[in-house]
């Protein structure tokens, strides 16, 4: 622990300990936010040890070996909240290191923002409603590349087939929940229509013989 002999008045210190139990008030030795104003210390038989104190700078700081438990509202009634944590200027962080998960559990919970509320996940995000999930709001937005609430426009096929005269429901078919094969089928029914609007044109040419080039180069589309 940091020092500084300047400021030390060992005199003021104050010192007394009841079996496992000691109380420390007044200590000058210096810590991250100055010295202490009081301390309470306990250690037990396996050696385990809990802290709880208060430091010039005004920290409150409770430390334990082990897990801390705070139950609230035991004969309570009403509806009023049994357990408050409250930060009047400032943030509230809870954090669970070394690979720890943070749970809330509730027979409902309610998340409360006056201005944002921000998820970040460094792999996936899962909600699950064993009956239904409903957004209301007046703008819903994805920056989604692929699967079934990908947006039309930033698909690979929309992206891939941007400009070109390929139907937007060819492209919906094929890459956003259809299949290629499903496309070949298309591709051979365009074939029939073309060369029946070829027969409207063109009466004397052979059209039976174009169709059928039509619909195997189509057939041929779906294995590629």
């Amino acid at each position: 622990m940091a020092e500084n002999p300047d400021l030390q008045n060992w005199q003021g210190r104050q010192y007394e300990s009841f079996g496992r139990l000691r109380i420390d008030t007044g200590n000058p030795e210096l810590g991250d936010n100055g010295s202490t104003v009081y301390a309470l210390i306990a250690e037990g038989d396996s050696g385990t040890t809990s802290f709880l104190g208060m430091s010039e700078g005004g920290d409150y700081n409770i430390l334990n070996d082990e897990c801390i438990t705070i139950t609230g509202g035991v004969k309570k009634s009403g509806e009023a909240a049994c357990i408050n944590i409250i930060g009047k200027n400032g943030d509230v962080t809870i954090t669970a290191m070394k690979s720890g998960d943070v749970k809330i559990k509730g027979s409902n919970i309610i998340i409360d923002a006056d201005e944002n509320i921000d998820i970040l996940s460094k792999k996936n995000v899962k909600i699950t409603g064993k009956q239904s999930i409903f957004f209301d709001t007046p703008n819903l937005g994805t920056n989604a590349l692929y699967n079934n609430l990908a947006p039309r426009d930033v698909t690979f096929g929309g992206l891939a087939f941007r400009g070109t005269q390929v139907g937007l429901d060819k492209i919906e078919a094929a890459f956003t929940g259809g299949a290629f094969d499903s496309l070949a089928d298309q591709a051979q029914d365009l074939a029939k229509d073309a060369s029946k609007q070829l027969k409207d044109i063109a009466g004397n040419i052979d059209t039976g013989a174009i169709e059928s080039g039509l619909q195997d180069a189509f057939a041929n589309f779906g294995g590629f």
